[in-house]
């Protein structure tokens, strides 16, 4: 993502979503409905976190409540993809036994 210029959260955020919409092609997404939903919270927390990066920095008293608000989102964003993506792949891996 960085030859784009889209590297850290926002650009991270923003593959996701993308890997999210070529899912659907796949055919898996009748099966996942619910754990994709967490893996789409994750991909939102992510870009709030983009947001809050390029947002308030310069002005005094708020860049280190920002970097902590930043720090929450990208937290809250990790886990929510990783517990999707693990439901995700027991859900996908029951199957084929």
């Amino acid at each position: 993502m960085a030859i784009l210029g889209m590297e850290g959260t926002l650009g991270t955020g923003i593959g996701l979503l993308l890997g999210l919409a070529l899912l659907k092609y796949s055919g898996y997404v009748s099966a996942v409905r619910k754990e994709l939903s967490y893996i789409a919270a994750g991909a939102v927390f992510l870009l709030l976190a983009g947001v809050a990066e390029s947002g308030l920095f310069g002005i005094a008293g708020f860049d280190k409540a920002i970097q902590y608000i930043n720090i929450v989102f990208v937290v809250v964003a990790f886990l929510l993809t990783l517990i999707g993506a693990l439901l995700m792949a027991v859900q996908i891996f029951s199957k084929i036994r």
